[in-house]
């Protein structure tokens, strides 16, 4: 009976040695799938992280192509009204030094010859061109000196 007994503790040694063999083996085996499972989530974080960086170097991009359009506009403009400044102080002497009323070269060759004819049809003197610079009784009238 001792053989029996012997033989019967030698078979539950080795069921438990293969069922804890094939624990360990178990074990490992989803050790191995969450190292693996941990692989794929830091291949899937490096590829969000690209993602991100890309989109926010697109949105860099575009901001500073935004700004750039707007300082040379900006530029432009401001170099147009100071170019139209320019002009304009050049031309503010012109236009002040002209007599308010403006006649053409041919309407004063046409009064002046008028003058002529009157002066010719009367024995009195030609009247005087006038002087334009405003000291007359009739400044409001421009041909004041006709009459």
């Amino acid at each position: 009976m001792l053989y029996i007994v012997i033989g019967i503790l030698l078979i539950m040694v080795i069921i438990f040695g293969v069922s804890s063999g094939m624990q360990s083996y178990a074990s490992a085996q989803q050790a191995q799938a969450t190292i693996e499972v941990a692989q794929a989530a830091q291949v899937s974080a490096w590829g969000n992280l690209v993602t991100i960086l890309t989109f926010a170097m697109l949105v860099v991009l575009t901001v500073a192509l935004v700004a750039a359009v707007l300082w040379f506009l900006y530029r432009r403009s401001t170099l147009n009204r100071a170019g139209n400044d320019q002009r304009s102080e050049v031309s503010r002497p012109m236009a002040e030094a002209r007599p308010q009323s403006q006649m053409s070269v041919n309407e004063l060759t046409q009064l002046m010859m008028l003058d002529v004819l009157r002066s010719m049809r009367s024995s009195a003197p030609p009247a005087s061109l006038p002087s334009g610079n405003g000291s007359g009784p009739h400044d409001d009238e421009p041909l004041q000196w006709l009459k």
